[in-house]
């Protein structure tokens, strides 16, 4: 696997190679989405998003899930509008052998490494017509972005999305 530098440079070619407008922005390591706010770091963005990397039991399928950071990522709910058994988080092994990332660095972005496409990508329904934050594989960077450039670059790779709002129905992309 690259190291974290390449990953990042390679999410960041291939916005560029997309033509997807971003800005970026370095600063200290932040571990979890709302330590932005402890920290004082503020974006041009209408939210601020989390990635949590989930699994079923049985590891016999994988997801990266971007929500907006304030909400409550209630597994169980998440499970059920899916059509899912049970979810647990990813191991930190499965996460870097299939998303070259690591715990802290979780990011739809790093589905440039999932050659074998076998990560969902699960999208809070709600982040649609925003202007969001997600770092490049590295939380020591910010993109701010449209979130409809975010769906362009997973579309680009044939990437599975499910939209999701966990108390209603799914919405497949």
């Amino acid at each position: 696997m690259e190291s974290q530098i390449n990953q990042t440079q390679a999410i960041l070619r291939r916005l560029e190679q997309l033509e997807i407008p971003y800005k970026l922005y370095e600063h200290p390591p932040v571990e979890k989405a709302t330590d932005r706010y402890e920290m004082g770091l503020t974006f041009e963005a209408d939210c601020v998003c989390k990635n949590l990397f989930l699994t079923v039991r049985n590891e016999s399928n994988f997801y990266v899930l971007m929500l907006q950071a304030e909400k409550n990522a209630d597994l169980r709910r998440i499970a059920r509008a899916i059509g899912s058994s049970r979810l647990c988080f990813g191991s930190d092994e499965r996460l870097w052998e299939m998303m070259g990332q690591k715990p802290g660095m979780v990011s739809p972005l790093g589905v440039i490494h999932d050659n074998a496409r076998q990560v969902i990508v699960l999208l809070d329904v709600d982040l649609r017509g925003k202007t969001i934050c997600v770092h490049p594989s590295d939380n020591t960077k910010t993109l701010v972005m449209e979130f409809s450039q975010l769906e362009r670059y997973l579309q680009s790779f044939g990437s599975k999305v499910i939209f999701i709002d966990p108390e209603k129905a799914v919405e497949n992309l």
